[in-house]
């Protein structure tokens, strides 16, 4: 939780252009996962 806390507090802190690019490549992380939702079923 401690690194969490960090994290946010240096997301709060930085530039605008530095957070759209933190959540554009955490989109792209989540986006790379295969969802559950996503299974073929048989």
């Amino acid at each position: 939780m401690n690194e969490f806390t960090r994290c946010m507090k240096v997301f709060t802190h930085s530039p605008f252009q530095v957070r759209l690019r933190l959540v554009n490549m955490l989109c792209e992380l989540l986006s790379s996962k295969p969802q559950p939702d996503e299974k073929p079923r048989r």
